[in-house]
């Protein structure tokens, strides 16, 4: 149940409006908070109240905010001995709409100093893992540089490959599971996938470039996953959504324990998906799960 995560940390700072901004367009916020966030953080708060033995690799500031982030993290299951302070704590600006969309600014601050010699000196938490979950937060050299230490020790490896941009061949060769969703699938695909036949056409190429399974995460819509061994959908109940900021996250964190028990491809999605339905019901990226979502097997 060991899980190195290698990502991003940050503090978001969430403020409600009546809708996103537009361009030129000023609004009033009617509500101001502060959450705990980052796409690696909150995958790996997930992993560690879900049970997991979850080890992060990443940098906090040395600020007031990076010592309550590891303060967090911490209370949460997460040891953070490879955390290291320097520079300024990442920051997310996120307008929440009262339709529960969502539009983020990001800082990277001390996310984007995360270094390979980093990496290196902690490489035996990815060594002795069981998976690696990565996100594409942090400089992507560094991310690259994760993946093949797993990679050597056929360590599974999912990656969120958000926020979106190009991934290059080498790097998606060593993925286990890539869990884009759609924006990120036209981005790395170059196809818009509206129709079943068109996810097919684009997950196509993404296993052709050696991914082994391709989740594609859809919203209220659920998810689409493919592999050698065929594709299909996996739905999702219909829940009162208050935040959907961390919902993704909570999936790939969730995917990865449920990989841990290596439990099929898509039961791992459905799994994924009851932890994600309820983050969406709760305020924020990184709240508190119940500990009947824990799984019992042995």
């Amino acid at each position: 149940m060991k899980i190195a995560v290698v990502g991003s940390t940050n503090m978001d700072l969430v403020y409600r409006v009546p809708h996103i901004v537009k361009s030129g367009e000023t609004l009033h916020s009617t509500e101001h908070q502060l959450f705990f966030g980052g796409k690696g953080a909150n995958q790996a708060v997930t992993a560690g109240q879900l049970g997991a033995d979850v080890h992060f690799i990443g940098n906090v500031g040395e600020d007031n905010f990076g010592e309550q982030i590891k303060e967090n993290m911490q209370s949460k299951g997460v040891n953070v001995q490879a955390i290291q302070q320097i520079g300024s704590t990442g920051q997310a600006i996120i307008q929440l709409a009262n339709s529960g969309e969502n539009a983020i600014v990001l800082f990277p601050g001390a996310n984007f100093l995360v270094t390979p010699k980093q990496i290196n000196e902690h490489k035996k938490k990815i060594e002795t893992s069981k998976v690696l979950l990565l996100q594409l937060e942090i400089p992507v050299q560094v991310v690259e540089l994760a993946a093949n230490i797993a990679a050597k020790k056929d360590i599974s490896i999912i990656l969120n490959p958000a926020p979106a941009q190009t991934i290059g061949d080498t790097l998606l060769s060593k993925v286990s599971v890539l869990t884009p969703n759609e924006t990120e699938l036209e981005v790395l695909t170059g196809i818009k996938a509206a129709t079943e036949g068109e996810l097919v056409q684009a997950c196509t190429i993404l296993l052709k470039k050696g991914v082994k399974a391709v989740v594609v995460t859809l919203g209220d819509k659920g998810a689409f996953y493919m592999s050698d061994n065929g594709h299909g959908y996996v739905t999702v109940n219909k829940v009162e959504v208050k935040d959907t900021t961390g919902a993704g996250d909570a999936f790939n964190g969730a995917l990865a324990v449920a990989q841990c028990y290596e439990m099929s491809l898509k039961e791992s999605i459905e799994y994924a998906s009851k932890v994600s339905e309820y983050v969406v019901t709760q305020m924020g990226a990184q709240p508190e799960i119940p500990k009947s979502f824990q799984m019992n097997r042995q």
